[in-house]
């Protein structure tokens, strides 16, 4: 059965979760059928996309029965224009992408379009980022290439000067694990060696899948084998020891067919597909290719195929620094530099160029850097009319200036200890100097011992506001460079080439913002008189060192959060995470502080404090009652929420291990105190669809998300029907206390009494949800006496249902209560069911009446399970034994009881 897409993929592409199967024609919507070629089975999630009615299109799950609407796909919301959904198999929609095109569709009432999505676009973060990843990858081998030399590898053409434009895209099609020319990402806008290899045929996609058998696990690359042409490149998966996905990364140019080989995964026998060739570059679709050294030139595929040049050039010295920069952002392992030191006394090791600069200009002068056995780096010139210095600590992440013509110095982190410096300066005069780079262990002049250095992977001057390099080249090994007290400057493609903010990891941090994830630390007050603070110890604070702590909070029973240290940095602020407000103890001279809402109740704090008294400190997270500070009297579950804790000097890294772990060491805690991991789910803003213009076409579901559920029932809870289900559909958290055989009240049969009160007293503090399930066994097991409305003990059903719902309310205060209503087993069921009169002299639809009344009495909301199609004349299509729910009834109970909860929320639920 489909797993869910990852919220950092919906965040970023607006996919839905997979489907297994989508249709090929026109289908009912009932019962177990073939899918392209497919059987499938009850539980698949079907995209149907040919329907005669298109209204009827959509994502459905499958079942005996009639089939459902999708959880994640039943909105406008969720199948707006721009929504993609992943086919698993099948015989012609095997791995094909698929994408939803009507403006935001009324689901029922309009046509919902469905259209093969290929290649896909993401057209804003991934536009800036990952579609950037591979465009730029190619346009550096591009135009750092000079004519007349062909390597056979990417990674070595990135660093060799003499590989001819026609080899690009062959070359960079072999760099392992990097996209080459054009992917299903870029749109046409791919780079290729020649215009006869745009608008030719490539490696498009294959054929049906044959998995084979034996192979080794994991994802490999592909080789291709025979054919006419060269350069495609891609992956493939093998799972469960057979072939299940082939993926294309880079088409080539073929005018006949390669074939693939799996022979990556040893062992793997039997398996096979058929290439299948496209055009790489359709009719009104654009390419890039080479029309003169170092030139890259833009042009329209028209009708014949035919190439028409619409004049658009970019040079690589426009290029080279943002190719650069967002080939580093993707963590690619490029050939960095390392200047080494000359040996001798007195030295100002240097790397410097010519540049003849305007009066009014303000440049930049950028250098991406890292500490080696040197960590300071300068940028200076001294000519007048353009005099600055800019000093960078690459080890402590700070920057400083001077001079005439001096504007500013930043120092940007980058991952991995490298850095963006920038020292901007404004031309006075005309002039012509050297703008040079100059690394130290400290002051200069020093001695140099021959061997230590620093590694630099660009060097770039620009105007400000440009990206054009005004140096002949970014490269440092360049020989448009001067090189001063300097033994080399060589290339290195060893660890210390740049592994900076991998994709995956902006994608995370994305997610948590957007989409949210069960991350939230909470921290919990001891359950007698304690102090419950929690902190990372910090040695050795020097005098005049600025730090800043960054903490993201959420209130839970308690809200007040006091940061506090009487050391180092001292300070004494308390945050109220209910009224976004702070005082500041004026104890200790007052710190910088700032409180952002983040909205569903999350704060952003900040502080930031000089150090006052050398030594050590411990920068506490203290828990504050409602009044008070500490000490005070705990009940050993009520606390509060931290998602992350941050703490720099000077501007400097992050020093805190596990900053979004505060249960783990080695974070200290007070006596008692405790923290447990995976709390709460930090919810950004997509969690309140009212921040971003939402309500009308929210249907509820967000608000269950995270929400702390706990379950009381009989069989029929805690088995494996509604429950898990309903949990995967919701999001919600589960705690399932049901007990088979149980029912709330008094027995006067042989099945035990109070089975199901007595889990009352297990449900968590904290929880925020609690259903009732009173279930079938108070009728036709315990056969409890009915009662009379009034009873308040569980003697009877009447005063079961009261007295449990009393015993909720006080073991769980904060909890909303929901009754999931009794349905009635089928005519073949001996005891549960319809038109049965117990010892008792009552019927089962009397017993209805009593859950009713109760909760309408208690003002306590109930899901109607009749409203589900469960019941009595229905026990053939939903039973599996008259009574318990089948596969097909335990999706449809919980697809009704999760609609009924979305329903309860937007009418408030949970609004108190």
């Amino acid at each position: 059965m489909a797993r869910p897409a990852t919220a950092a993929v919906r965040l970023l592409t607006g996919e839905r979760e997979p489907v297994r199967l989508a249709t090929t024609a026109d289908i009912v919507l009932h019962g177990l059928q073939a899918i392209d070629g497919v059987p499938a089975e009850i539980g698949d999630r079907v995209l149907v996309k040919d329907q005669a009615d298109p209204t009827q299109n959509g994502i459905y799950t499958v079942s005996e029965g009639e089939w459902f609407r999708a959880a994640d796909a039943r909105t406008a919301r969720t199948l707006q224009k721009g929504t993609t959904v992943h086919t698993q198999v099948g015989s012609a929609n095997a791995d094909r992408v698929f994408e939803f095109t009507s403006d935001e569709p009324v689901v029922g009432t309009d046509a919902i379009a469905i259209a093969a999505f290929v290649p896909p676009d993401i057209s804003e973060v991934v536009d800036e980022v990952e579609v950037l990843r591979d465009e730029t990858q190619v346009l550096k081998d591009a135009v750092e290439a000079s004519a007349g030399q062909a390597a056979a590898n990417a990674s070595a053409s990135a660093a060799n000067a003499g590989l001819t434009a026609a080899d690009v895209l062959a070359t960079a099609a072999n760099l392992a694990g990097a996209q080459a020319a054009r992917d299903a990402s870029l749109y046409g806008k791919g780079i290729f060696p020649t215009v006869a290899a745009a608008i030719g045929l490539g490696v498009a996609g294959s054929g049906a899948i044959t998995a084979g058998a034996g192979g080794t696990n994991g994802t490999f690359d592909l080789a291709f084998t025979g054919g006419t042409g060269s350069g495609a490149a891609g992956r493939f998966v093998v799972a469960g020891g057979v072939l299940t996905q082939i993926l294309i990364t880079a088409p080539g140019s073929y005018t006949v067919a390669p074939s693939f080989s799996f022979t990556a995964s040893a062992g793997l026998a039997g398996a096979s597909a058929a290439v299948v060739l496209g055009r790489n570059v359709d009719v009104d679709e654009y390419f890039w290719t080479e029309v003169s050294a170092g030139i890259i030139g833009l042009h329209n595929v028209a009708a014949g195929p035919a190439a028409v040049d619409t004049g658009i050039r970019a040079a690589s010295s426009a290029l080279l620094s943002t190719v650069d920069h967002n080939s580093m952002l993707n963590g690619l392992g490029l050939p960095t530099a390392k200047m080494i030191e000359a040996s001798g006394a007195n030295l100002n090791p240097a790397l410097y160029r010519l540049y003849a600069y305007t009066n009014g200009d303000t440049l930049e002068h950028v250098v991406v850097a890292k500490a080696a056995e040197r960590g300071n780096l300068q940028l200076i010139c001294a000519a007048s009319g353009a005099i600055y210095t800019a000093n960078f600590d690459l080890n402590q992440g700070t920057a400083s200036g001077s001079g005439a013509n001096f504007v500013s110095a930043t120092i940007t982190a980058l991952g991995s200890g490298w850095y963006e410096c920038k020292a901007a300066v404004l031309i006075g005069a005309n002039g012509n100097n050297n703008f040079q780079v100059r690394m130290s262990p400290g002051a200069l002049p020093y001695a140099g011992d021959g061997v230590s250095g620093m590694y630099i992977r660009s060097n770039v001057l620009r105007k400000q506001n440009t990206t054009a390099n005004l140096f002949a080249s970014s490269d440092p090994t360049s020989g448009t460079f001067t090189r001063q007290n300097l033994t080399d400057v060589i290339n290195t493609a060893t660890a210390d080439a740049p592994a900076i903010l991998p994709l995956i990891s902006t994608v995370d941090v994305l997610d948590i913002i957007v989409n949210g994830r069960m991350s939230a630390t909470k921290l919990v007050e001891p359950n007698v008189s304690g102090s419950p603070a929690f902190w990372q110890s910090r040695p050795g604070m020097v005098l005049g060192q600025t730090v800043t702590l960054e903490v993201i909070a959420k209130k839970a029973q308690r809200y007040r959060l006091n940061l506090f240290s009487n050391s180092g940095a001292r300070y004494d602020v308390t945050f109220n995470l209910d009224l976004g407000t702070f005082t500041i103890n004026p104890t200790f001279a007052a710190p910088t502080v700032t409180m952002t809402k983040l909205g569903n109740d999350w704060y952003r704090v900040t502080l930031e404090k000089v150090v006052d008294v050398a030594g050590g400190m411990n920068p506490q997270h203290r828990v504050y009652a409602a009044t008070g500070g500490h000490p005070y009297v705990g009940d050993g579950a009520s606390g509060l929420y931290v998602q992350s804790s941050t703490f720099k000097i000077n501007g400097g890294p992050n020093l805190n291990t596990s900053p979004t772990n505060l249960s783990v060491a080695p974070w200290t805690r007070s006596a008692g105190a405790t923290a447990t991991p995976n709390a709460a789910l930090y919810l950004g803003l997509l969690s309140d669809p009212t921040s971003i213009g939402g309500g009308s076409t929210d249907d509820g579901s967000a608000a269950l998300i995270g929400k702390k559920w706990a379950a009381l029932g009989s069989s029929i809870t805690i088995g494996n029907y509604y429950a898990p289900l309903l949990a995967e559909q919701t999001g919600m958290v589960l705690t399932n206390l049901g007990v088979s055989g149980s029912a709330l009240g008094l027995s006067t049969t042989a099945y035990p009494s109070y089975g199901m009160s007595a889990r009352i007293a297990d449900i968590p503090i904290d929880t925020e949800l609690v259903t009732l399930e009173p279930g079938p066994n108070a009728f036709g097991a315990q056969e409890t006496p009915l009662g009379v409305f009034g009873d308040t003990a569980y003697a009877t059903v009447y005063g079961s249902l009261w007295r449990a719902i009393l015993d909720i309310r006080a073991q769980a205060p904060v909890a909303k209560i929901v009754l999931i209503q009794v349905y009635s087993g089928g005519p073949g069921h001996a005891t549960h069911r319809l038109g049965r009169i117990n010892s008792q002299g009552n019927t089962m639809d009397q017993h209805m009446k009593a859950e009713r009344e109760v909760c309408q009495a208690f003002g306590v909301p109930y899901i109607d399970t009749s409203q589900s199609g469960m019941g009595y004349h229905t026990s053939t299509l939903y039973m599996a034994d008259e009574l318990h729910p089948n596969a097909v009834g335990s999706l449809r109970l919980a697809t009704h009881h999760a609609g009924a909860l979305r329903k309860m929320v937007l009418n408030g639920l949970f609004v108190n």
